[in-house]
């Protein structure tokens, strides 16, 4: 069933800010956006640069032969030098932001993580989360408890339940929390590139039914995502179709080569974010055509400041989390308890306009009954009004059929007074003197006469013989008095003209 868009947008309705920050290895990029209902917009980015110590390059050469404590010195002092480079990033963000209220979500590289595609049985669906509790240290070179790691449910593939593992070390976390929690900041997510970069291309762009090829570039690795959108429903669904990270020159000539040239060709849109190398450009010589995140983003965003730089985008992307405009929700910190609002349907602001519509729906329902009364009342004082004008309009109704039906009856008579003429003067004709009539009434063609005569009897054929009167009956028995005469009742038609034949020539 395909929901109407109006009411699509009514759950996403809200007003939040949320802040997104993506940490690399030489930079923290900090982003705010807020939504006032619908209308998303970015409020400020800004880039600080984290300076690598000065033997960085020494302690990656370092080699097995030198005493394990010095290494772990060396490592301990440079790692000391980024966290302090991260902390005065920080402070200089403290302005921007209000800490311990605005919700701040994190984004690292997926360098940093493990990004796996797993298959189950069908059969653990119902308990995925146990099963993957369970399997997990079979499938990572990790115990369970020295790892953050969450999971994406991406549906059946053949007769398996497929799913893709985050996974991070804690000690690869712990030190950013720890630091963040100094300044009264508890993160409320973090997550990879991988979900980030998705969900900033699915707000950009909004569902897509073809495959969407995403690839980016920072640090010198590249990485590709592949994404599709069935639009049918209540709400669309989003599948991460795959996700593949490597080295830039295992992209170029080495194992990454192959599967980048398998992805490319398969038929897709291609979307791209940072500097591409020559590889991404053509495939078994067809040149490629991109279209730029950065730019359709800014058309998304359009009223706010210009993205200047390609690495804001997965800010932006884990910042949409706060939106409540994330289509894929992942996070390392769920089973530490930090992401609360994971699988909540609605927001305060919903439920409040939830319950506004619920009540204007129980007045609107209830408006009717009160109006239909209030309509009635109305009619009936309108009608007493109009009851003296109606009593005078029945009476002269009354009057007029009265009349009306008086003018038949003259008209009538008027018609028939030739009629009434000829039978009276046929009986003054025909009865004897020494009968007397009555009663008389001649109504359509029928005469009905009452009175007493002395023999009865004789009238009837006097009336036959007469050529103004036929079929002529006693309507009742005639009855002889004491002074011996019958009294009669006698009923006769009046004799119909006859059809004259016509001659034949």
């Amino acid at each position: 069933m395909m929901a109407p868009k109006w009411l699509k947008d009514f759950s996403r309705a809200d007003f939040l800010r949320s802040v997104g920050l993506y940490v690399t290895r030489d930079r923290l990029v900090f982003v705010r956006m807020r939504k006032n209902v619908l209308n998303v917009s970015l409020l400020e980015q800004q880039t600080e640069e984290l300076p690598l110590g000065e033997n960085q390059q020494a302690i990656s050469e370092l080699t097995g032969w030198i005493a394990e404590d010095v290494r772990e010195i060396a490592l301990k002092a440079e790692n000391d030098s980024h966290e302090r480079a991260i902390r005065q990033a920080i402070l200089s963000l403290l302005p921007h932001f209000r800490a311990g209220r605005d919700p701040v979500f994190i984004c690292v590289p997926q360098e940093q993580a493990v990004v796996q595609q797993l298959f189950f049985p069908q059969a653990a669906e119902a308990n995925l989360q146990q099963v993957l509790e369970y399997e997990i240290e079979r499938q990572l070179p990790f115990r369970r408890e020295d790892i953050y790691y969450d999971y994406l449910p991406i549906g059946k593939k053949g007769d398996k339940i497929a799913l893709y593992l985050f996974a991070i070390p804690k000690k690869s976390l712990t030190g950013l929390i720890d630091l963040l929690g100094s300044f009264g900041i508890k993160p409320s997510g973090v997550e990879t590139t991988v979900t980030a970069l998705a969900n900033y291309f699915l707000f950009c762009k909004g569902e897509v039914s073809e495959t969407a090829t995403v690839v980016g570039s920072h640090d010198q690795t590249w990485e590709m995502i592949g994404l599709q959108s069935n639009v049918n429903g209540w709400k669309p669904s989003h599948n991460l179709l795959y996700s593949h990270w490597f080295p830039a020159s295992d992209w170029a000539q080495g194992t990454g080569r192959e599967l980048l040239y398998e992805r490319l060709s398969q038929p897709s849109t291609h979307y791209n974010w940072g500097e591409l190398g020559e590889s991404f450009r053509s495939v078994n010589g067809k040149f490629l055509e991109y279209q730029d995140l950065l730019a359709i983003g800014n058309e998304r965003l359009k009223g706010s400041d210009p993205i200047v730089d390609a690495n804001v985008l997965p800010a932006i992307g884990v910042a949409l989390r706060g939106v409540r405009e994330a289509y894929f929700t992942t996070n390392f910190l769920r089973h530490e308890g930090a992401d609360h609002s994971r699988g909540k349907a609605l927001s305060i602001v919903n439920a409040v306009l939830v319950g506004l519509l619920f009540v204007g729906l129980i007045g609107w329902g209830v408006s009717y009954p009160i109006k239909d009364e209030l309509r009635l009342r109305q009619l009936q004082n309108e009608n007493q009004k109009l009851e003296p004008s109606v009593g005078v309009l029945r009476r002269e109704e009354t009057q007029l059929q009265k009349a009306r039906k008086e003018a038949t009856f003259l008209s009538d008579l008027g018609r028939r007074r030739g009629e009434v003429l000829r039978v009276l003067d046929e009986l003054s004709r025909i009865v004897p003197t020494n009968a007397y009539l009555s009663n008389l009434r001649y109504r359509a063609g029928v005469l009905e006469i009452q009175g007493n005569a002395e023999n009865a009897s004789a009238l009837i054929p006097l009336l036959e013989r007469s050529p103004v009167f036929e079929n002529v009956n006693f309507n009742a028995p005639s009855n002889r008095g004491r002074d011996n005469r019958e009294t009669f009742s006698l009923k006769a038609d009046l004799e119909k003209p006859k059809a004259t034949p016509t001659k034949q020539p």
